[in-house]
């Protein structure tokens, strides 16, 4: 397989994915055997505590095999910039929205698992940033080199999530992610992660939950208001920004996923955990230097 297929950010999203697999599972368990059989908290805390060391694991494998096996070199720090580097910004969005949605993910998860509110805050952060610290270490150890740029955008994504838990309304400021391939030809094939001109990063306002009490009629719930940031014309192989890379700039339409009515508790959080992502809607895109355009279905 090839190893540049997936980084560092890829491999701890998709792996997150991973961890909404028992939630699915308990809920056709649970509506096979009896609609009225109360939940068994004990046994989603076994299953998640499983699901969650055998991620730790994948995660570590996988990480090595594709990213660090082969690559050693004596401890190092590097230097990239933050939104002035070689994607103008667009990889430190990714690790700041990796750790938040791997946050928010176990957030979720835990919740639905039964336990209390001081054991999520603390796990839900201290999973994901040593997860961060220790693949900033891995790469110390490498050609790629520590980078405190990407550790600290790790940081305020976990803190964010954090902080969406002690303050309720910032609920209504959730972090998207989304992507469609972008058509570029690569040597080696399609790449996913160095695909930049195909992801775009967005801050999604839940306007319903944040006008006035007498205003909220006329907002429906399930529709928000994102803004979002990407890049064009990223060079996948190069760590040194090319002039003719430019910042893109999108306001479009948003869909809230948790409006949709569920009894289930497992789909709720199934939801909840869907609902970074965002959906194509209709949406105006403005691109650095070339101006600005209205697309029926913004992707990318």
């Amino acid at each position: 397989m090839n190893s540049k297929i997936f980084n560092r950010p890829t491999t701890f999203v998709l792996c997150s994915l991973f961890l909404a697999l028992p939630l699915l599972a308990q809920d056709i368990q649970t509506s096979t055997q009896n609609d009225t059989v109360q939940t068994d908290f004990s046994s989603r805390k076994k299953t998640v505590s499983f699901v969650i060391g055998a991620h730790t694991v994948l995660t570590t494998i996988l990480v090595y095999e594709w990213w660090w096996k082969g690559d050693y070199h004596p401890f190092a720090f590097g230097k990239e910039g933050f939104f002035d580097d070689y994607s103008l910004g667009v990889d430190k969005t990714g690790h700041f929205m990796t750790s938040y949605f791997y946050s928010r993910s176990l957030q979720h998860i835990f919740a639905w698992a039964g336990y209390d509110k001081e054991t999520i805050r603390l796990w839900s952060a201290v999973i994901p940033w040593f997860y961060a610290l220790s693949f900033e270490i891995g790469d110390g150890f490498s050609h790629y080199t520590f980078s405190t740029e990407d550790l600290a955008a790790n940081t305020l994504g976990v803190g964010y999530a954090y902080l969406q838990m002690e303050y309720p309304f910032l609920e209504n400021f959730i972090f998207k992610w989304s992507y469609y391939p972008s058509g570029k030809k690569y040597p080696d094939g399609w790449e996913l992660t160095r695909d930049y001109d195909g992801h775009l990063y967005w801050l999604a306002v839940n306007v319903h939950n944040v006008l006035p009490k007498d205003m909220q009629q006329y907002w429906p719930g399930f529709l928000n208001i994102a803004v979002g940031y990407g890049v064009k014309n990223f060079d996948g192989y190069t760590s040194v920004r090319t002039d003719n890379l430019l910042r893109k700039f999108t306001i479009a339409l948003d869909f809230n996923l948790t409006s949709i009515p569920t009894s289930s508790d497992t789909w709720e959080s199934l939801l909840k955990i869907g609902n970074y992502l965002h959906l194509p809607l209709p949406g105006v895109k403005t691109t650095q230097n070339e101006g600005t355009e209205f697309k029926p279905l913004l992707v990318n």
